[in-house]
């Protein structure tokens, strides 16, 4: 274990508490030059989450430049390996040989290996595990997913005024007029509810006041994006009220927020993120426990 990378690698902010316990954990297995090479199923096993999430993470560790990978295979009995570089720094470019793309586990889809070195030449250094646990990685990995967009810092981006993407039937209830409030926000509503519920929703004048409210809350520029986007709303208690426009009124400033991060919050998904939140505290305990006991060995 490196202490000064396990120091840095408390300290890095990397967006995802999962991902910082994987962080952490490489740095607890690493050599003081950064290297280690401990298993899915080992890392998997230690912090308590999936493997295929450790997958996920590890890809995004490499993208955010904080790791750098290279893939072995074909140990003594077929198993194979990553080797992990922590590039705690800032990420240095991936070394020369290095495999950067994703390759079947068949032999012509297979990239080259480094080619061993010439008989009579060192070779590379051996290397020493940081881990007992025996290796063993699959050969395809998985693809961490690519931002959608990056947003524009320091720029604000007006909204082009658009004509009416599809034709308003003639039975819609609600306003008419296109100059008016709330015609356009109501559009969406409606259309995306009767889309999704099979009927119109009512207009009144209470339903009238409360969009009017959501529109002066989000701005006429979003509201009728958020709108029609809080009909693909599945909380339970949002669906059991037929997605009423009292329920938008209640948390338009969240379902803005759903809105233009594509992400959508419920109970569940909050308790999850409450309990994953609880486990990294958890876990960081621990790893305070561990270093204070290393210490107080070293010390000895």
């Amino acid at each position: 274990m490196s202490m000064g990378l396990m120091v840095a690698a408390m300290k890095i902010r990397v967006g995802n508490p999962l991902r910082k316990l994987v962080l952490i954990k490489l740095a607890d297995n690493a050599s003081d030059m950064g290297e280690c090479w401990p298993s899915y199923q080992h890392i998997a096993d230690q912090c308590e989450i999936s493997k295929r999430s450790v997958m996920n993470h590890i890809s995004a560790l490499c993208e955010a430049g904080l790791l750098r990978k290279e893939i072995r295979k074909g140990g003594p009995k077929g198993n194979s390996s990553n080797v992990y570089f922590l590039t705690l720094d800032g990420g240095a470019p991936p070394a020369p040989g290095v495999v950067q793309q994703i390759h079947q586990g068949n032999a012509a889809g297979s990239p080259p290996s480094e080619s061993p070195a010439p008989e009579g030449s060192a070779g590379a250094a051996p290397r020493t595990s940081h881990s007992s646990e025996p290796v063993n990685e699959p050969v395809t990995e998985p693809i961490a997913p690519q931002a959608a967009a990056k947003a524009a810092m320091g720029q604000v981006v007006p909204f082009a005024t658009q004509q009416p993407r599809c034709e308003i039937p003639a039975d819609m209830p609600g306003p008419k007029d296109q100059s008016c409030k709330t015609f356009k926000a109501w559009a969406n509503y409606a259309m995306a509810y009767r889309k999704r519920h099979g009927a119109w929703p009512v207009w009144n004048a209470k339903v009238a006041g409360q969009l009017g409210q959501v529109i002066d809350r989000l701005g006429i520029d979003v509201a009728h994006h958020v709108a029609a986007y809080f009909l693909t709303i599945n909380d339970a208690r949002v669906v059991s009220n037929m997605h009423s426009i009292g329920d938008l009124l209640a948390k338009a400033e969240a379902y803005h927020t759903q809105w233009a991060t594509n992400r959508q919050m419920n109970g569940t998904t909050a308790r999850q993120i409450e309990q994953t939140q609880t486990n990294f505290s958890a876990a960081e305990q621990a790893l305070e426990a561990l270093r204070a006991r290393r210490a107080a060995t070293h010390a000895e």
